[in-house]
């Protein structure tokens, strides 16, 4: 569960975003997905982008891997909300 975090993480960072921004654009994402699990990752950047996240668009892998940390641990939403 750990890695796939990391993994998710070092692919914000790959994408070009601020490491400072990552947890609060992993809540923005998490609140998309909890919301509308089966959400499209057009449709996740285009609300994005509505919540002002236009640094970074996110693509199918990004999205299945936020998807698989919720997935993989009950705790997992509240600890990609809480990632530093």
């Amino acid at each position: 569960m750990e890695s796939l975090k990391l993994l998710l993480i070092d692919r914000l960072n790959s994408k070009g975003m601020d490491p400072t921004l990552i947890p609060a654009f992993l809540r923005a994402l998490t609140s998309l997905i909890s919301s509308e699990p089966s959400i499209a990752p057009a449709q996740v950047n285009q609300k994005l982008h509505l919540l002002g996240w236009n640094e970074v668009a996110i693509d199918y892998h990004c999205l299945q891997i936020a998807i698989a940390c919720l997935e993989a641990d009950p705790k997992a939403q509240k600890d990609l909300l809480n990632k530093t």
